[in-house]
């Protein structure tokens, strides 16, 4: 039977600096690697330090949407920064993007007048719908 694998305090302070640092759990992964007691397999990293990685990259996480969101709430609206962290909670949590935004314009035609694709096709093609309901009548 093989020797469980010690949890390591040094690959833990590895965890935390590859997290604080932005680097990916596969990139954590394979970094760790060279260290005494490291983890063979991604399974048995995520067993013995994949719940570390989650508090830590949520911490990170929560620290930087909070001063996003505190910019974009209480930053000065005169600097470009605080633009862009209101652009950037409403893209996030509200679902806006500038390609999506709606510019209504009054119709101006007469909804009387106006016909559907279906009736200029038929039209272009030489039927007269109206024709149609008088001899159908």
């Amino acid at each position: 039977m093989a020797n469980k694998l010690p949890y390591s305090k040094v690959i833990e302070n590895h965890v935390i600096k590859c997290v604080r640092g932005g680097a990916t759990r596969w990139d954590t992964f394979r970094s760790i690697q060279r260290l005494t007691d490291a983890p063979r397999s991604m399974t048995t990293f995520y067993k013995h330090y994949g719940s570390l990685w989650d508090e830590e990259h949520t911490d990170i996480m929560s620290r930087i949407g909070a001063r996003v969101y505190d910019q974009a709430l209480n930053g000065d609206v005169k600097d470009a920064s605080t633009f862009k962290s209101q652009e950037l909670a409403l893209r996030a949590k509200a679902g806006w993007s500038p390609q999506n935004t709606v510019n209504e314009v009054e119709q101006e035609i007469d909804p009387e007048l106006d016909i559907s694709a279906q009736e200029q096709i038929m039209n272009l093609l030489g039927h007269d719908p109206d024709d149609e309901q008088e001899d159908n009548g």
